[in-house]
């Protein structure tokens, strides 16, 4: 399928619907995402491109730089995800130094996707950068 097969605004609704189920983790498995990345991003980009009211712009770049917490898991980081999610979840039967240390156990498998998070976080920065400049709506003062 091709972009232009694709409804932006089913898109951002999904992306949004998304985000909105996000457990603050920095971590989460792109199958959670109703549409491709690379599509969801395209559909960003035109939205930061073309609204014309600030507040509405500010809220899409913050959910531009979002995209980097959406990764493919590999079965051991979705598992650890899913441990922290619900160990943070959880409100009693473990003391808070039992919690922070089932926390790093687990986190020590999303070592790797926690690296993929910041380089692609940075990737993501660099695209609005470039898109800010290139937008002549922006009211920015850089």
């Amino acid at each position: 399928m091709s972009i232009a097969e694709y409804d932006a605004r089913d898109v951002l609704n999904s992306y949004l619907d998304a985000l909105n189920k996000l457990n603050r983790s920095s971590v989460c498995d792109s199958a959670e995402l109703g549409y491709p990345k690379d599509l969801i991003k395209f559909v960003l980009r035109h939205c930061i491109k073309t609204i014309e009211d600030e507040d509405k712009r500010i809220f899409l770049r913050n959910a531009y730089l979002l995209l980097a917490n959406f990764h493919e898991l590999t079965d051991e980081e979705r598992a650890a995800a899913t441990l922290i999610s619900e160990i943070g979840a959880s409100s009693g039967g473990q003391s808070e130094e039992e919690k922070e240390a089932r926390i790093r156990d687990a986190a020590t498998s999303l070592r790797a996707a926690m690296e993929r998070h910041k380089a692609e976080l940075a990737i993501l920065e660099q695209e609005l950068k470039i898109l800010q400049g290139n937008n002549p709506t922006s009211a920015s003062a850089d």
